[in-house]
This record gives C-alpha cells, sequence and structure tokens, in this order.
C-alpha cells in the first residue's frame, strides 16, 4: 500500500495539498490490518510525501520551496526528520544477541518445516504466551495464559487499546513531554491529548492528576510509562503506584500502561508495574521485546484487564497476526532461560555506558545544571532553557556534530523543550569529542 501510494504522489496522480483516506477506507480498500495502514502512513510520512494536520487526515505534502540563502536547508524538513529519528529510538544494536538468536531460528525452522504453510493463531501462540505468562511474574503481575493476546509490537498493542478504549474525540491524558509516537496515535483515533505536566517522580504528580480528574469533563483514560519514561527516564516510586491505580478506580479512569523499558533497571530487582496492583482489571498492560530481546522480532503483548472481550473482538476483527516463526523463537529463548544472563549483561552494560556519558555531562554542565541519576533505561533528559530552540539546536548538531544525528541511531533527539541523550550506544573518541562539544555549546545557554 505505502509503494502504491508512494507512485501516485510522485507521479501527481495525488496532486499536492490532496487528502488521503482514512485509516479506517484505507484497510477497508486495501484489506489490511489498522497496525499495517498506520505504519504504511509513518513510512510515506518519514519520506517526505505526506503529513498529518491535525483532526483532518493525512495530505499529500506539497514540495518545498527552494530557498536563495545559504542556511535555508535547516527548517522545517530538519524537525521532519528529526520527528523520525525520535521514532528509531532504540538500544544499540551491539547490546543484543545476535548469534543466539540466528542458533533458534534454525533450530526451530528444523523442527517446524510446515509453520509457512499454517495460519497464525488470532491471539497469539499458546506456546509463546505460556512463556509470557510465566516472565509476568517477575514485575508481579502473576498473568495467565489466556488473559494475554499477542500483537505485533507495542504499537499495536496500544493502538487496540486506544481504539477499545476511546471514542473519537474523546481526551487522553498523557504525560509530558508527549513522545512522537503517542502524538500520532492520538492523531490517529482524533483523540484530545490532556498534558500531566509533571513528572511522575515529582511531588506534585499524584496532585496534578487528581485536580484534572476532579475538573470538568475528565478523561477516562491514562497513557503512561511508569518505569523509565521516554524521554525523561523517570521512574514512578512505589508508592506513587499504588496511590496513582486508587485515584484512578475511584474516577473510573482505565490506565494503559506501557512497560517496554521496564526491564531496564540499572541496579537491584525490576521495578513492579502499575498492573502488579490491579486487582479490578482496570489497567491493560502493554509490553514488547523490541527494547530488550530482539527488536527485529516485531512482538509485543498485552494483557487486558477488564477490556479483554472487546480487544480480543477487535484483534480478530483486525485479520492480522504475528509471525508464528519469530513467536516460537521467542518462546524458545524465554522457555531455555537465554533472558536472565542476557538481561543480566545487558543492564551491565547499560550502566557502564550510561556511566560514561554521566561522566561528560557533569564535567561540561555539572556547575551550570542539575543533573539527576539515572535509575535505568537508556534515555536521559536535558530539560532546555526557554531562551534557546529546538530548531536552532537542530540546525547547530547537523553543521557541527552530525555524529549526534546518525539516521540508523540517532544520539539526541529533540523532544518539546529538551535534550534527550541516548546512552547505550558505545562512546567512540570522535563521538566523545563530539557531545563534549555540543555539551559546552548548550552551557553558553543555561
Amino acid at each position: 500500500m505505502a509503494d502504491d501510494l508512494a507512485d501516485a504522489i510522485l507521479s501527481k496522480k495525488l496532486a499536492a495539498n490532496a487528502r488521503l483516506p482514512s485509516v479506517r477506507e484505507l484497510m477497508q480498500q486495501h484489506q489490511l490490518s489498522l497496525a499495517t495502514v498506520t505504519n504504511a502512513l509513518h513510512t510515506l510520512e518519514e519520506k517526505g510525501l505526506v503529513e498529518p494536520r491535525g483532526k483532518a487526515g493525512y495530505f499529500v505534502k506539497p514540495p518545498a520551496k527552494k530557498e536563495t540563502t545559504a542556511t535555508a536547508p535547516h527548517t522545517q524538513a530538519d524537525l521532519q526528520n528529526m520527528s523520525a529519528n525520535v521514532l528509531k529510538w532504540g538500544p544499540a544494536e551491539d547490546l543484543f544477541p545476535e548469534r543466539r538468536w540466528q542458533s533458534l531460528l534454525g533450530s526451530v525452522i528444523r523442527r517446524h518445516p510446515f509453520l509457512s504453510t499454517r495460519h497464525a493463531q488470532a491471539y497469539g501462540h499458546p506456546r509463546l504466551r505460556a512463556e509470557l505468562a510465566k516472565r509476568s511474574a517477575e514485575n508481579g503481575c502473576f498473568l495467565k495464559e489466556d488473559e494475554l493476546i499477542v500483537t505485533q509490537g507495542a504499537t499495536e498493542a496500544l493502538l487496540l487499546a486506544l481504539r477499545a478504549t476511546s471514542e473519537a474525540g474523546s481526551k487522553v491524558l498523557v504525560q509530558a513531554p508527549v513522545s512522537v509516537l503517542y502524538s500520532r496515535l492520538l492523531e490517529t483515533f482524533t483523540l484530545t491529548p490532556v498534558t500531566v505536566h509533571s513528572s511522575v517522580d515529582a511531588p506534585e504528580f499524584l496532585a496534578e492528576v487528581q485536580a484534572i480528574l476532579e475538573g470538568e469533563d475528565p478523561p477516562k483514560v491514562f497513557l503512561l510509562v511508569a518505569n523509565y519514561h521516554f524521554p525523561t527516564g523517570a521512574l514512578m516510586p512505589l508508592p506513587v503506584k499504588r496511590n496513582l491505580l486508587r485515584l484512578a478506580e475511584k474516577h473510573g479512569v482505565t490506565i494503559i500502561e506501557d512497560d517496554v523499558y521496564g526491564d531496564l533497571q540499572h541496579d537491584g530487582a525490576r521495578p513492579l508495574t502499575l498492573k502488579s496492583f490491579d486487582l479490578k482489571g482496570k489497567v491493560i498492560y502493554v509490553n514488547s521485546c523490541s527494547k530488550t530481546l530482539a527488536p527485529g522480532l516485531r512482538i509485543g503483548w498485552l494483557a487486558a484487564g477488564s477490556w479483554r472481550e472487546r480487544i480480543e473482538y477487535l484483534k480478530s476483527a483486525s485479520a492480522s497476526s504475528v509471525n508464528e516463526l519469530s513467536q516460537l523463537v521467542l518462546a524458545e529463548f524465554l522457555a531455555q532461560g537465554s533472558h536472565v544472563p542476557h538481561l543480566r549483561k545487558y543492564r551491565q552494560q547499560l550502566k557502564s555506558r550510561s556511566g560514561e556519558y554521566l561522566s561528560i555531562l557533569r564535567l561540561v554542565l555539572g556547575n551550570t545544571v542539575k543533573l539527576a541519576d539515572m535509575p535505568g533505561g537508556y534515555s536521559y533528559w536535558l530539560p532546555l532553557p526557554g531562551k534557546i530552540s529546538t530548531e536552532e539546536i537542530q540546525t547547530q548538531i547537523r553543521a557541527n556534530w552530525p555524529l549526534l544525528d546518525e539516521a540508523d541511531t540517532p544520539q539526541i533527539a529533540l523532544v518539546s523543550n529538551g535534550v534527550c541523550v541516548n546512552t547505550s550506544i558505545p562512546l567512540t573518541d570522535s563521538l566523545r569529542q563530539s557531545l563534549t562539544a555540543f555539551c559546552f555549546y548548550l552551557r553558553g545557554f543555561y
């Protein structure tokens, strides 16, 4: 579908500013799932062929006007490319056990030679669901196999959760800064974000949420990351998790908990989830293997709680299923316990690498900016002073430190009013020099 639309745009069969069919219309026309259509539209947007315009949908993007000045190229196009980079924000590839996955893939193919002739099961392969249920005890959830639905990555799981719990025009509570992915998910269903500006680890967080829920026409859905939020890296304290769940239950709010970073603590035990305290099925729990085990498998899952029947219906109606070979490979990896030593090593590497980054930040910015510790994840957040714009920073990065803006593994992400540093990428001498110089540049604005 993406190729067909791209051809139509490039051949000018679809003129500039022409409105594309809605997501629902594209699903019906091409008989594709919601996740497939959404990914296709995002691909076209990354190529600069289409653009979302609020609740009106997607439109063919007009060609950029030619500029006569030498400094013109670093403007809107750069910001769009930066948004695309944020969507690629992930851990360094060398952190994953590639040889182990290759070995398991060959083994599963030999034992199941007819996988390609079978239809994948709608809610996921029973063996993978059983292994995921066993592993849920590690985060205190203790889920059952039949509670879990396997999806095409966490994105499809979030799409299903939002579609089940919301209607067009509904309000959804979200954390600030709102990530590009969440913004696009909300745009897909024409949902209105209501922002909680306090960080989940700030003393005033619960009070702000309570004030919103007790206000006029409050949201009935809260989409959030409690463990190592991107881009801030914030971790919600345990008492706050308990109290937030009580508050949500009191006001009839469904929580969609995105826990894709939850396994990435640098020390100690894995943090518990909101789902760990959910006795009434008011939390829809979402996770995936993309940030921790194998991004290429594109496997996510969710535990739908009281929304299970609705989400199962939407999943079966979408006619989308997850590659069964990938599911069995992941199931085998978990069954053999290979995730235990992998995650132990992975966390050690994240801690070590983040320490190197923090030493640079503290050396250059320590006397100027209050720098927080990093309890987990690979995203370190630097709020920007109001006197500098993200557009100006992006222009400087492109011109002076291009190593910080690699397309495949971006080192720096500009989100809202801050800079996020990817601390999972190994620091080479050239990268260390670029980051140090960039920090000196930032220091002049604080």
